[in-house]
């Protein structure tokens, strides 16, 4: 779904964007990251992402899920399908993974990574 989001690019200057996410993905990752307590929905590039402590930790992508962890624990399961590194400009994040699956509903199957990031991102 392509959503045209009003985009700060530097003080003063705005652009307009346009942003594609998977809504089914995110509807299965707020039914398993509203209900924690500290999880707040926002938006990070125009896409919905999930904050701890005010710090983004994960949020939907253009194909599936992006999140954060340390950086040695990311870079271990980048090695193995089905992750990838997320990167911009072909310059990969540190400590992002991206996670594109076909099925929506197998995300939650990851719940447990999510935590992980969650609790990653809060105590760092």
């Amino acid at each position: 779904m392509m959503r045209p989001q009003r985009t700060t690019l530097f003080a003063g200057q705005e652009t307009m964007m346009m942003t594609a996410y998977r809504p089914e993905v995110k509807a299965v990752l707020d039914d398993l990251l509203t209900p924690i307590p500290g999880v707040k929905v926002s938006k990070a590039f125009g896409y919905p992402a999930y904050k701890v402590n005010g710090r983004i930790f994960a949020f939907v992508g253009d194909n599936g899920m992006i999140f954060k962890l340390a950086p040695d624990r990311a870079e271990s399961l980048r090695a193995a399908a089905p992750f990838a590194p997320f990167s911009t400009g072909g310059k990969p994040w540190t400590g992002w993974v991206s996670l594109d699956l076909d099925d929506a509903t197998e995300y939650a199957a990851f719940f447990d990574l999510l935590t992980e990031s969650m609790t990653f991102v809060a105590e760092s």
